[in-house]
């Protein structure tokens, strides 16, 4: 395995994983923002009980989906 090929690999991994705990957080917060508004809840409440599983759920759905479309855009080889 040449220099190339695993900086390549280097650089996708970490494009991805960046793009996935961003999307995963943003997704969470506004979501876990919609409920405390809607459902009047204190913001620790909201933020740990909805926000946290939320992040949880939306990086690992990112993590599986993001690489085909990173992809398409041209972020990754």
């Amino acid at each position: 395995m040449n220099i190339e090929k695993i900086y390549s690999t280097t650089r996708g991994a970490i494009i991805v994983g960046c793009l996935s705990l961003f999307a995963g957080g943003f997704y969470a917060f506004v979501i876990a923002a919609g409920c405390r508004i809607a459902f009047k809840l204190e913001e620790t409440t909201a933020l740990i009980w909805i926000g946290g599983p939320l992040f949880v759920v939306f990086t690992i759905l990112a993590l599986i989906h993001l690489p085909k479309y990173a992809r398409k855009a041209g972020f990754i080889d």
